[in-house]
């Protein structure tokens, strides 16, 4: 996931269900993956919640830093792994480009 900073990231919901409890988000995959649920610490629930194709990564990174006083490196990493992690997994899309 090189050169993504300006990149829109986006739920794919299509055949998912998810849910907010507290502040974890629980997603069940009904399709494309084995792995059926997924639980999400607080901060990949704010990075799920957040990714409505209208952010790019740097903006994320930037929320993140400023919610929950993480440094940039940190959030830069936590959220380059989960991004990659859901994609991977079906569950977000990356776009190219700028809003």
């Amino acid at each position: 996931m090189e050169n993504v900073a300006n990149c829109l990231i986006s739920r794919n919901e299509k055949n998912v269900i998810w849910a907010k409890l507290k502040e974890t988000i629980i997603i069940i995959a009904l399709k494309e993956t084995n792995e059926k649920v997924f639980k999400l610490n607080q901060t990949a629930a704010y990075i799920w919640e957040h990714c409505d194709g209208k952010k790019n990564v740097e903006e994320l990174v930037n929320a993140l830093c400023e919610q929950f006083a993480v440094d940039k490196d940190t959030a830069l990493k936590d959220t380059f792994e989960f991004i990659e992690k859901m994609e991977n997994k079906h569950l977000m899309d990356v776009t190219n480009g700028s809003k």
